[in-house]
């Protein structure tokens, strides 16, 4: 039996070690997700993981996590290198910069260790994921205008939702190019979703001529639930607090003002703090069944390999019986 459980042992540190959870578990523990470069001179309240680069000027990250506690694991994990002139301070968290470290780091420890991160793989789910989100059946409707006159907008829950999915088709145009919106709201309308999709059509997205988001919508409650699924965009500029979590593979991203929630974004310029709001809603989501959109090609872990990797571990505790 201790055989059996030595082998059984090393074998699932080796998926372990693969990967991190889906994309949901990570949008509910990481507070940003950067698949590339991050340029940063803001904070992160939450945890942090960055696949490329890192630069900027003085970056914080786990501003509002406690100190001195082990089971958090690391604050921040960088892929790539920590440039020169980049200040680090993870508020008496753990640091791992697997490239060149050539700033400076505030941490109770820092490594290169990123093993049990495949940043290929984290890539690839959350371009599945976002797939995914934007070809759910729509149920619920955005409310703006209809006489050319600004007006306030609501996003309507469907009166059938129930405690299903609310998902919104919306173009960037209508909405965060849409001058005559004044302000915006969601409309529950009677509903419990259990989560709410926004889709977003467009390649480009600026907010700079949008009103102010108010009401239900700035309450941790609502925008806990919120994903903003920019599912084509390759740049987006936010000069506007967005309450939700921000979903973008493809994008470069820049933003001004707090991001109330978690973020998924390609490369991201941070000069607004990202608030950890994190995701908690929930969606039936399989990761290893969906495959809407081509994936970044990530290596399956092999039989041949998994089964060398217990007879290693095998080896090994043979000698410690010996």
């Amino acid at each position: 039996m201790k055989k059996i459980n030595a082998l059984m042992a090393v074998t699932l540190t080796c998926y372990v070690n693969f990967g991190l959870a889906g994309p949901l578990e990570t949008l509910n523990e990481y507070n940003l997700v950067v698949l590339n470069d991050l340029t940063s001179s803001s904070e992160v309240e939450g945890k942090t993981i960055v696949a490329g680069d890192l630069s900027g000027s003085n970056s914080n990250y786990g501003t509002h996590l406690p100190q001195n506690d082990s089971s958090i694991g690391s604050v921040l994990v960088v892929g790539g290198d920590l440039s020169s002139g980049t200040n680090v301070n993870a508020n008496g968290h753990d640091v791992v910069i697997a490239g060149i470290n050539n700033g400076n780091i505030n941490s109770n420890s820092v490594s290169n260790d990123t093993t049990q991160y495949d940043f290929d793989l984290i890539k690839s789910e959350f371009v599945n994921f976002s797939g995914y989100l934007s070809e759910l059946a729509v149920n619920s409707t955005l409310l703006t205008s209809t006489n050319d006159q600004p007006s306030a907008a609501s996003f309507k829950v469907g009166d059938s939702v129930g405690s299903d999915l609310a998902v919104f088709n919306i173009t960037s145009a209508s909405f965060f190019e849409n001058n005559l919106v004044q302000q915006y709201d969601i409309d529950l309308n009677g509903q419990s979703p259990s989560a709410i999709i926004i889709n977003v059509s467009g390649e480009t997205v600026n907010d700079s001529s949008l009103g102010n988001a108010v009401g239900n919508i700035t309450s941790d409650a609502f925008r806990e639930n919120i994903i903003w699924n920019f599912f084509e965009a390759t740049e987006i500029d936010l000069v506007k607090q967005i309450n939700g979590s921000v979903l973008a593979p493809f994008a470069d991203l820049t933003n001004a003002t707090p991001i109330e929630g978690s973020v998924v974004v390609n490369n991201f310029d941070q000069n607004g703090e990202v608030h950890d709001s994190l995701f908690t809603g929930v969606i039936s989501y399989d990761v290893d069944t969906v495959n809407l959109t081509e994936p970044v090609t990530v290596p399956e872990p092999s039989m041949l390999f998994i089964l060398f990797s217990a007879l290693v571990g095998f080896v090994f505790w043979r000698k410690q019986q010996a």
